[in-house]
């Protein structure tokens, strides 16, 4: 990997939540580009203490792959840096057009690979989550999907809400989500994405790929239950809420 790319991207990372641009001939060009760069940036980021604590998965939906130009999801790692206590704390950060996603999370209790058909197994534990995404690109087609893989798929931050305890006795395939900020509420369900069961399978097959893999006590975002949900700061209030789960609320 070119060490000039990795550097460029490095450097837009840590000016956030502005984006400065990246020369075109220091940007992939293809998605398997892409993915290798963005493994050597969470390498340079790890060596400078900021560690990769997880992964998340975007995409999940026909419509948010379409959209995209896309025939399958994404994945892109959550940093050390980028968990939050609550969600006070995570909005509180640095933002340009900051959006929220209602997830279910994931937490691996052992190593899973590509080659593993029963991923429930691999949970130690399942939480709702939020995900904070920022479009600090402006016209994000412009940047082109390999960049925005590189740099993490608009992945800024993340809370995990109280762990569920009784995950495995739920259809977590059907769950509905709500996203509620100052009284206007947006609602999905799971039956219109990749399950969280689905989502992590194709996650361990897509890592094993580039030569990857999950491991134990990695967190994971399974993808997003509802459209992403613009938010205008500063918020009075914000909940979101996943049936079966306890409320992730602002405060």
């Amino acid at each position: 990997m070119n060490q000039e790319s990795v550097q460029a991207f490095v450097e837009a990372r840590s000016r956030r939540p502005d984006w400065s641009g990246i020369a075109p001939p220091l940007r992939p060009s293809t998605i398997e580009d892409g993915y290798r760069l963005q493994a050597a940036v969470h390498d340079r980021l790890a060596a400078g203490g900021d560690v990769r604590v997880g992964w998340k998965v975007g995409c999940t939906s026909v419509g948010g792959q379409r959209g995209f130009g896309l025939r399958e999801p994404v994945y892109a790692g959550l940093l050390a840096s980028g968990r939050s206590p609550s969600l006070a704390d995570a909005l509180g950060r640095g933002l340009a057009s900051p959006s929220l996603e209602c997830e279910i999370a994931v937490v691996l209790r052992r190593d899973l690979d590509g080659d593993d058909v029963d991923v429930a197994d691999a949970i130690g534990a399942c939480h709702i989550a939020c995900e904070i995404i920022d479009n600090r690109y402006g016209d994000a087609m412009a940047v082109g999907v390999p960049s925005l893989i590189a740099d993490d798929f608009f992945q800024v931050g993340f809370v995990l809400g109280p762990e569920n305890p009784a995950w495995r006795t739920q259809d977590l395939t059907t769950a509905a989500g709500f996203i509620e900020i100052d009284g206007q509420r947006k609602t999905g369900s799971a039956q219109d994405v990749l399950s969280a069961f689905d989502s992590l399978r194709w996650l361990a097959k897509a890592l094993a790929r580039n030569g990857l893999s999950l491991r134990a006590g990695e967190i994971v975002l399974t993808g997003t239950l509802v459209t992403p949900t613009p938010i205008t700061l500063p918020a009075k209030a914000v909940s979101m809420g996943i049936a079966g789960f306890p409320a992730l609320e602002l405060g």
